[in-house]
C-alpha cells in the first residue's frame, strides 16, 4: 500500500528546502552561463516578451546578469518565493478549528 503524505510542518519544511535548493541551483547556472554562448537569445522570445525583457526597469534597475532573460527570470522567481511564504505564514498564524 502507499503511504500517505504527510500534512504539516514536515511537508512544509521539505517544499521549503526544494524552493530554495531549486532557487540556488537556478542562480548558479545562471552565474556560469551568463556573457557565454550558453545564454539564451532573447531576440527570439516574440515581440511582446521581447520588449518586456528590453524594458528600461530591467536594464536601470534590475541589473544582475548581462541577459535581460536570467533577470526577468531571477525576477519572477523571487516573486514566487515572496507569494508563497507569505501564504505559508498566513496558513500557520491563523489556527485551524477543530472539527469536533
Amino acid at each position: 500500500m502507499r503511504k500517505k503524505r504527510e500534512k504539516g510542518p514536515k511537508n512544509l519544511v521539505r517544499k521549503w528546502v526544494i524552493t530554495i535548493g531549486g532557487f540556488v541551483v537556478m542562480q548558479i547556472v545562471f552565474i556560469l552561463t551568463d556573457g557565454t554562448f550558453l545564454e539564451a537569445n532573447s531576440k527570439k522570445l516574440g515581440d511582446v516578451a521581447y520588449n518586456i525583457v528590453d524594458s528600461k526597469f530591467f536594464y536601470d534597475w534590475l541589473i544582475l546578469y548581462v541577459s535581460p532573460i536570467f533577470n526577468i527570470i531571477t525576477l519572477l522567481a523571487v516573486l514566487h518565493i515572496i507569494f508563497h511564504g507569505t501564504k505559508d505564514l498566513v496558513r500557520i498564524s491563523i489556527p485551524r478549528r477543530s472539527s469536533n
